[in-house]
């Protein structure tokens, strides 16, 4: 196995570990929602760090493959990064890959994911369409890790 193709292999492993843990997380994390503004403030301890584990995977997940995961699979492909300058770049070209089903969507992603993870909400309403808005895009996490499974299975590991 080549060394790119190889690192892609460790990294879909590491991928698939953190979103079996995301699924995990979630469906505990789901008991409590939708959360409306006025349970934000209602939420219990235990809520709470149910849904901070959530997000905190969410995350993780989300940063790991639009870092990690789509730069191997874009080395492993032989494809030359060095054009690549934003994330966007990145994201069109797992689009075109047809690993991300839409690169729009994923900047939509993007932007939720930084929203609770660099932002101090204190406005109850963003706060609950943030937690809300993660456990219905979390699938879409899931969904690019086997379309990345499978574009290594076709294309990578048959080479």
């Amino acid at each position: 196995m080549r060394q790119p193709e190889a690192i892609l292999r460790q990294n879909l492993d590491a991928a698939e570990r953190m979103a079996r843990n995301l699924e995990r997380s979630r469906e505990q994390a789901g008991r409590d929602l939708p959360v409306t503004p006025q349970d934000v403030s209602r939420l219990t301890d235990e809520q709470i760090d149910r849904l901070d584990l959530f997000l905190a995977r969410f995350g993780k997940l989300h940063d790991f493959i639009v870092s990690k995961l789509s730069r191997s699979v874009a080395l492993a492909s032989l494809e030359d990064t060095s054009g690549d300058v934003s994330v966007l770049d990145m994201l069109r070209r797992m689009e075109k890959f047809g690993i991300v089903e839409s690169a729009d969507d994923w900047q939509q992603l993007r932007l939720l994911r930084n929203s609770f993870a660099h932002e101090y909400l204190t406005d109850d309403t963003a706060i609950a369409e943030n937690i809300n808005g993660a456990f219905e895009l979390a699938p879409v996490l899931t969904e690019t890790l086997k379309r990345a499974e499978r574009y290594f299975a076709e294309h990578i590991a048959r080479a």
